[in-house]
């Protein structure tokens, strides 16, 4: 009798816990993994003179399971945008590696659409960059030549003070609609 009860509280358990995992995706939503904010920021190299608004990305020039899929995605939708947005917007690719060559990133960037830019900094200014945007990243523990770090798409924003971090985006794939949706909206306002 109880090897019976056993076998099926086990069952009862396997059910449970296949259930739960099932229904984890439904947990996330989508307005989770959307942030608007309105923070400003004031760093240098972002939102060149002509562009209204701009998508920002942390990561590692040579990053095959994070960066190379997200931004190979970031390209594609980038270049079916209308010819005016893409005029009015910015992408920039911000290494955390610190390579090098620093022509490295520049490189990596222009790979997936060539209107990207891919920026080097040194220490000092990655330091900066990466505490304004809290963005996290460390040495790989099994890897020497690659990163964990955070893997967030910012979209800024010029106004008439300045620049604004406007969203975050953390999850992937990307919501590129809503994407779209928010740059229309920032650049309209």
């Amino acid at each position: 009798m109880r090897t019976k009860i056993a076998k099926i509280s086990l069952l009862l358990l396997v059910i449970l816990v296949s259930v739960l995992v099932m229904a984890l995706p439904s947990f996330h939503t989508k307005e989770l993994s959307r942030i608007e904010l309105s923070q400003e920021i004031n760093l240098g190299l972002l939102l060149d003179a002509d562009q209204d608004v701009e998508l920002l990305f942390f990561g590692y020039a040579g990053c095959a399971d994070v960066c190379t899929p997200r931004l190979s995605d970031l390209g594609k939708w980038y270049a079916s945008l209308p010819e005016k947005t893409r005029e009015r917007l910015g992408f920039k690719f911000l290494d955390l590696s610190v390579p090098e060559q620093k022509d490295l990133p520049m490189n990596f960037a222009k790979a997936f659409h060539p209107d990207f830019h891919g920026i080097f900094l040194c220490q000092r200014e990655l330091r900066r960059y990466t505490k304004a945007f809290s963005v996290y990243f460390s040495s790989s523990l099994t890897q020497e030549s690659e990163y964990n770090h955070t893997a967030h798409l910012y979209l800024l924003k010029r106004d008439s003070r300045g620049k604004k971090l406007r969203f975050v985006y953390s999850a992937y794939p990307y919501d590129f609609q809503q994407i779209k949706s928010d740059i229309e909206r920032l650049i309209h306002e």
